[in-house]
């Protein structure tokens, strides 16, 4: 009996310590995300961030002569998904904890640079959880201090962890989405879902400059 009691009192112990953990990452990527919100709307010049798209005044620019890791780059909403956060610069998991991740040596959010794919990833159980949610023609907005960009979604796969194509260049300008697959799973997920998406507009048209 004696046994039994120590056992549950440690098994109680372990999973008020895993919920610890979990509740401290949650506040970290909440915070993270109010002073990343916080941030970005100076950027824009506007006072607050709100669910509608900001008027975003001319002349606001990006850091263009290093990597901006870490630092708030966008403004990710996807409304049938309920995805409203900032993204970071960066897919370690430091800054993965803050929000979404820009995959570096993909294309910035709001840059025309020749490789066209811009790739965002986060956890698939905090900023992507309804990620499965999005469906082929649903809306995507990508907003920086650059411009705006409003796209649908075109595809969504599922791969394995070692398909580096999903980051490769393309010919055109498109947004993907990446999460790990599938979202029950406790652990290392073994799978990534991937959504694409594309612009609007066709390919070539201009964009919502904002310079």
């Amino acid at each position: 009996m004696a046994v039994r009691r120590i056992l549950a009192a440690v098994l109680i112990l372990f999973g008020a310590a895993l919920t610890g953990i979990a509740l401290r990452h949650y506040a970290r990527g909440f915070e993270a995300q109010r002073e990343a919100r916080r941030a970005f709307a100076t950027r824009l010049d506007v006072r607050s961030v709100s669910p509608a798209l900001p008027a975003i005044p001319a002349g606001r620019t990006l850091p263009r002569d290093t990597y901006p890791l870490g630092q708030p780059i966008a403004w990710l909403l996807v409304p049938s998904a309920q995805i409203d956060a900032i993204v970071f610069g960066g897919s370690d998991p430091g800054t993965l904890e803050k929000g979404p991740g820009h995959v570096p040596g993909t294309e910035l959010p709001g840059r025309r640079t020749g490789l066209n794919n811009c790739v965002i990833t986060a956890h698939r159980d905090a900023d992507f959880r309804n990620l499965g949610r999005l469906r082929k023609g649903e809306r995507v907005e990508l907003t920086t201090p650059e411009c705006r960009e409003s796209y649908r979604v075109v595809s969504r796969d599922v791969v394995d962890p070692a398909d580096v194509a999903v980051l490769a260049p393309t010919p055109s300008p498109r947004l993907t989405l990446i999460t790990c697959y599938p979202f029950s799973f406790i652990g290392h997920a073994p799978k990534r879902l991937v959504v694409v998406a594309e612009p609007d507009q066709p390919s070539g048209a201009p964009q919502d400059s904002l310079r």
